[in-house]
């Protein structure tokens, strides 16, 4: 009788590309490249780049060479892939993944190209389109068990509504609509968490910020707008 065959659970983990310039980014690529299936963990790990510098620069052209908002978007994907490959330099032990074939037949950690896959996704072409609603449109399209956000802006313990969050500029304004949708539970971690994200994809408690349709944001904590952080576009 042939063993049933289980499903790996898989977890799309967003790196922001306001972290491009700061000191967290190679302990995150390090830590996730060392998630190995072979070392006896069974979670797939998908990386999804931000765009940091490489989108900014997108934005930045757009009023001076005035393109429409269709290329823009289209641009800034590419500045995901240029995100996408620097990380991938960075970090050897993690591969490329352009299909969803490449990241169901991974061994271990991939980062996403978004190229051409992106180009399916059913999205509006729109500087409100960032690449947290691409990695909500990643995870449910490979029915990911949890999207994890990695933020450079504070957070608030436990719960937080994510139309508070796209408000305050911490995900970008489609995501809380695309949530409705995705199977995914969305949680937001700072880039300081990562030994708590660890523990998290290892078994432990969940890490971050879980982010609800309707939960009140804490009363007390100050939201600055991710904004103010270096790389926000399609961060």
């Amino acid at each position: 009788m042939t063993p049933a065959v289980t499903r790996r659970p898989t977890w799309v983990v967003k790196l922001g590309g306001s972290l491009w310039n700061g000191d967290a980014l190679r302990p995150w690529l390090a830590a996730l490249a060392a998630e190995r299936t072979e070392a006896g963990r069974t979670c797939r790990i998908v990386i999804v780049p931000g765009g940091g510098p490489f989108a900014d620069a997108v934005r930045h052209a757009q009023p001076v060479l005035g393109y429409g908002a269709a290329a823009a978007h289209r641009m800034a994907i590419l500045g995901m892939e240029q995100y996408g490959l620097a990380l991938l330099d960075l970090e050897p032990g993690l591969a490329p993944a352009r299909t969803v074939a490449d990241m169901t037949e991974a061994s271990g950690p991939v980062v996403w190209l978004p190229t051409p896959l992106a180009a399916e996704a059913d999205v509006a072409e729109s500087w409100d389109v960032t690449s947290d609603t691409l990695a909500a449109w990643l995870a449910g399209r490979l029915e990911a068990e949890r999207l994890v956000l990695v933020k450079s802006a504070p957070l608030p313990a436990g719960s937080a509504d994510a139309r508070a969050l796209a408000r305050a500029g911490v995900i970008d304004p489609v995501l809380p609509d695309l949530m409705a949708s995705l199977p995914a539970e969305v949680r937001c971690v700072g880039c300081a968490d990562l030994p708590r994200f660890i523990a998290a994809l290892r078994g432990g408690r969940p890490a971050g910020t879980r982010l609800t349709a309707d939960a009140p944001m804490q009363q007390g904590r100050r939201m600055e707008p991710e904004a103010a952080w270096p790389g926000t576009s399609f961060s």
